[in-house]
């Protein structure tokens, strides 16, 4: 029977011409010979750019060693066989090899080949495959003749794993009439598979790494377009509150002073309680318009040479009423020499402020705060200690983030926003320095403001 295809006439029941068939199978089985083999084969493998085309390239090579024609077959990540190729050395051959690929892929209840593999994950050698076995295999007469046009009397399957992971298979079927596999080929060709996995494994940890780095690339940009635009949110309503909120403020302050008219003394306790509500509502408007500022990097710093004994003491008067209102000592402990610190020095008193205001906050009655100051290398410590409720070692940490507090719920005893010591510390690493915090529940705690210390001017000789 004779089947004609691309122009070529070929008889089905002959098998593989004469001409193709390799010599010196003999002399290929030798081990130094296919050790070299297997190093060239790992050096090819090094450089492959692709899992699958490297796959494809060494079934080539291995072909010509193996006296084979060969099925190449790959798995999903759920355990799906897809074919990607089946190559003949014959080329005379290779329109009935892509007939095989393209029109009889891999079943899962194939007799032979590959299904069988993937499910015992173990390789397989048929060395003398007989009539009832391609039978077996055939799904329909043109299969059975193509198989047998192709040549199909000793084969051997190895799967291809890596990392107990199954990429897929490599099929080496006896293309020379006559030459059956023995289990030293079986040992050679499971070198080779398992080489050819590791490499198709490296290529894919590549891509998936890759894959893993352009997300977080991508990821990281729109959460930077998100937070900016959280942050210009933020400013631009900060901003339109405090047009409001200073009218409130101005138009209580008329009121308390009669320009509308008499004010009863009842009224004026209340414009009191109206004026202390707009100037603690404009301060928590103020913080959140600092905060959007100091996450954008957009606040406007003055750095100079700064006095740290007159930094300390300036600030007293700002927060004496707080002090005084839970009476509480206050000591300010000078340097033992003149020491200064390179900051803004608007933005240092505001840090001070803070600090000194939450140690007020958070302080028992009749407790201490106080400030001092220290050297530490090319930085210098400016240290708010207090005797208060101090703060948890889990939330160390925590109470820096913005609109965090050490307390909540029904147990709070102070008011606030949790912007203060975010915005504190963001300010003391714009200046180039850092907030830190010791603590412990019941005994109070110490915030340390490190700034770096202003080195003396230099004489001019």
């Amino acid at each position: 029977m004779f089947f004609v295809h691309s122009g070529s006439v070929l008889d089905l029941k002959q098998g593989m011409p004469s001409t193709a068939r390799p010599r010196g199978s003999a002399d290929r089985r030798r081990p130094d010979r296919r050790a070299l083999f297997l190093a060239e084969i790992s050096r090819t493998l090094l450089d492959a750019p692709d899992g699958r085309e490297s796959l494809t390239s060494v079934a080539r090579l291995a072909m010509d060693e193996l006296d084979a024609w060969c099925i190449v077959d790959v798995c999903d990540d759920e355990g799906a066989i897809e074919r990607l190729a089946v190559i003949h050395p014959d080329k005379s051959l290779q329109p009935l090899a892509t007939e095989l690929e393209q029109h009889y892929p891999p079943m899962p209840d194939d007799a032979l080949g590959a299904p069988r593999v993937v499910i015992t994950q173990q390789p397989e050698l048929v060395a003398d495959v007989s009539e009832a076995m391609i039978t077996a295999a055939s799904r329909d007469e043109r299969h059975h003749r193509v198989l047998h046009a192709l040549g199909m009397s000793s084969y051997m399957v190895v799967p291809l794993k890596a990392r107990d992971r199954l990429l897929g298979s490599i099929t080496f079927v006896s293309a020379r009439e006559g030459l059956k596999y023995t289990p030293r080929d079986l040992l050679f060709t499971e070198d080779l598979a398992g080489r050819a996995a590791m490499a198709m494994d490296y290529v894919r940890l590549c891509d998936e790494a890759e894959q893993a780095r352009a997300e977080a690339v991508e990821s990281a940009a729109r959460a930077a377009v998100a937070d900016r635009a959280k942050t210009d949110f933020l400013a631009t309503m900060s901003h339109e509150l405090r047009t409001p909120l200073n009218a409130i403020g101005g138009y209580a302050e008329l009121l308390e002073l009669g320009m509308r008219g008499p004010v009863t003394d009842q009224q004026r306790e209340a414009i009191a309680r109206i004026r202390r509500s707009q100037q603690h509502l404009l301060g928590i408007v103020n913080d959140i318009l600092t905060f959007a500022k100091t996450e954008t990097g957009r606040i406007p710093l003055t750095i100079e040479s700064i006095d740290v004994d007159h930094a300390m003491s300036s600030v007293y008067f700002l927060v004496e009423p707080m002090l005084a209102a839970s009476e509480l000592r206050y000591s300010c402990k000078p340097c033992n020499n003149s020491i200064a610190v390179r900051a803004d020095r608007d933005r240092l008193q505001q840090i001070l402020v803070n600090l000194l205001s939450n140690a007020a906050k958070f302080s028992f009655p009749h407790g201490s705060v106080s400030v001092s100051a220290e050297s530490r290398e090319h930085l210098v410590a400016m240290l708010v200690a207090d005797e208060g409720e101090g703060v948890a070692e889990k939330m160390q940490d925590a109470i820096f983030e913005p609109f965090v507090q050490a307390s909540t719920g029904l147990t709070r005893t102070s008011d606030g926003n949790g912007l203060g010591l975010s915005i504190s510390r963001e300010l003391a690493r714009l200046m180039g320095g850092d907030i830190t915090v010791t603590s412990e529940l019941g005994k109070g705690s110490t915030f340390t403001l490190t700034l770096p210390v202003a080195l003396p001017a230099q004489p001019v000789s």
